[in-house]
């Protein structure tokens, strides 16, 4: 948030008019003639009969509207309670509540949450719905729409097929240099099925029919979700530019482009992978004060802050070269583990990682399983000459090395045989 003096917090306050008239204009008037430094989200889109407008009020810590003087200098003598007075004699309803410390039960007499759960309990006993009725009620509440993901990471394709495998949905894969796109419909999060830190970030970009949002994962804590359409159309009820003070036309730009905390998130996943903070942040804030335009542009912008490979970018938005490279099916976990077994263990190798001795290994034995066949001959006779000779944990490892040649062996003629299909 803010680093000032003032003690100030960005209050995201809803404003409704009672015949369901677009209440815009008014809201922004009152703002105005009370010089309040107010932003308006949404503000130059179709009403198209919404319920609501949202306004982005500045509030200090001991319930005041941060307001200007007819100086210019930063004032904090209105009250909520005056500003909704304001609102009120216009027709219009302001629901700003920034009194934390209230309880609710309280403040309104009773749990709202619980009453509402009372009269849909008692709404549904009088109509006499059997639980059939019940069940069909709720599934229809609680059932969660798909969500088409496209997840950026350096997680290889072993994640992809255990995806497919876990979430029974297809998932497309493809690769650019150490990143790739692992793309498929789910509803539910899928952020954090990486096995190495080496993977992160995962940046999905989710797009349901109604919204588009990013959850970031690093290892540290759960996603973090940004919206970059949110603050898209946001803009400020007074002229910035006209403000006559220098330090509060910048408290005031401040506060509509850092006042939701989205730079401090940003700076938080900046301690923890490769991101251009300003860039990202761009891709976040109002159009009108600087931020990137356009819907696609700033999700775009979004993206390449992490540093993804740009034709990754281009196959998410539908690219002339979106074919994905590999698509992995739904298939039983016998079957999942089998095909991860010959694909060896490259697959499951972070892609900042492929170069690394081990990772080169693997990879030339899957390319050349004659070798590798060879090599688990070698392991068998091993094996078989440490259990004959030796007692004890010696010969368990005999054992052990005997087991593991078998399977190698196995896996190695399976890809023989399919690299002369």
């Amino acid at each position: 948030m803010l680093q000032n003096s003032f003690g100030i917090q960005l209050s995201y306050a809803s404003v409704d008019r009672g015949d369901g008239s677009d209440p815009r204009p008014s809201a922004r008037d009152i703002l105005s003639l009370l010089r309040v430094p107010a932003g308006m989200r949404d503000a130059t889109a179709a009403w198209d009969d919404r319920e609501e407008a949202v306004l982005a009020i500045p509030v200090t810590d001991d319930g005041h509207v941060l307001t200007l003087s007819e100086e210019d200098t930063v004032e904090s003598t209105l009250s909520t309670s005056e500003l909704k007075s304001a609102f009120e004699a216009e027709g219009l309803t302001l629901w700003l509540d920034v009194d934390v410390d209230v309880d609710e039960d309280e403040a309104f007499g009773f749990d709202p949450v619980e009453e509402l759960v009372d009269e849909l309990i008692d709404d549904s006993a009088e109509v006499g719905a059997d639980e059939s009725e019940d069940a069909a009620i709720d599934s229809a509440l609680f059932a969660a729409s798909a969500v088409r993901v496209s997840a950026f990471s350096h997680r290889g394709p072993g994640i992809a097929r255990i995806l497919a495998t876990a979430r029974r949905m297809p998932v497309d894969h493809r690769e650019s240099g150490d990143w790739s796109l692992q793309q498929f419909e789910t509803s539910e999060p899928t952020g954090d099925w990486s096995t190495s830190r080496a993977e992160v970030p995962v940046i999905e970009l989710n797009r349901a029919d109604a919204d588009v949002w990013f959850e970031v994962t690093t290892g540290n804590g759960g996603p973090v979700p940004f919206w970059t359409d949110a603050e898209r159309d946001t803009l400020p009820v007074l002229d910035i530019d006209a403000i006559r003070v220098p330090e509060t036309a910048e408290i005031y730009r401040r506060l509509l482009t850092e006042g939701d905390g989205s730079r401090d998130e940003l700076l938080e996943l900046a301690a923890a992978v490769r991101l251009d903070v300003d860039a990202a942040h761009r891709a976040l804030i109002p159009e009108a004060l600087g931020g990137v335009i356009g819907a696609e542009s700033r999700e775009r912008a979004f993206l390449a802050a992490f540093g993804v490979a740009p034709d990754l970018i281009d196959a998410a938005f539908g690219g002339a070269t979106a074919r994905p490279q590999r698509r992995f099916l739904p298939v039983g976990w016998w079957t999942a583990v089998r095909e991860t077994a010959i694909a060896g263990v490259g697959e499951f190798t972070p892609l900042t990682r492929r170069e690394r001795p081990l990772a080169r290994l693997g990879e030339a034995l899957r390319r050349r399983p004659v070798v590798g066949l060879a090599l688990s001959f070698g392991e068998f006779a091993a094996g078989a000459w440490v259990t004959s000779r030796v007692r004890g944990a010696g010969r368990t490892l005999g054992l052990l090395l005997v087991i593991d040649a078998l399977i190698d062996a196995a896996i190695s003629i399976v890809r023989i045989r399919r690299g002369r299909g």
